[in-house]
């Protein structure tokens, strides 16, 4: 196990695919979880992540119901594919429980080992604990 002060020295970027209210407000409890966590979340919108540098692991946070959010994830996976293999990446679906929209197709196309959530189906605190371990496993 990982003492908390070592926690506190990976950065978790939770990035935004879509500006709607549920993907702001899951993407802001999963960063408050990861702080509760000790570990250092980095909010940032998809388009606007030009590095994955200092990184530990990705969250993707989107309404995958909503044509531009598919699309801005999308490019956000092609562009950091590469490091994506080798990081943590959770996508995680804003829309409630049950909406079945499917999550972007590049995933599956770049064979990127992904962690498939929809938001309404777990707590923040399974998040964190979730993120945790894979980030101080790595």
């Amino acid at each position: 196990m990982v003492e908390a002060g070592v926690r506190g020295q990976f950065t978790v970027m939770v990035a935004l695919a879509g500006a709607d209210r549920r993907s702001l407000d899951t993407a802001a409890a999963i960063g408050t979880e990861l702080a509760g966590q000790g570990l250092r979340p980095l909010l940032v919108r998809a388009g606007d992540a030009h590095t994955l540098a200092g990184v530990a692991g990705v969250v993707l946070v989107g309404a995958w119901g909503r044509p531009w959010a598919r699309a801005a994830a999308s490019r956000f996976l092609h562009r950091h594919a590469t490091v994506l293999r080798v990081r943590p990446l959770w996508m995680v679906d804003a829309a409630p429980a049950g909406d079945g929209h499917p999550h972007p197709v590049p995933a599956p196309d770049l064979e990127l080992p992904v962690r498939l959530h929809t938001a309404g189906t777990h707590d923040g605190r399974e998040w964190a604990a979730g993120l945790a371990a894979a980030a101080v496993s790595r």
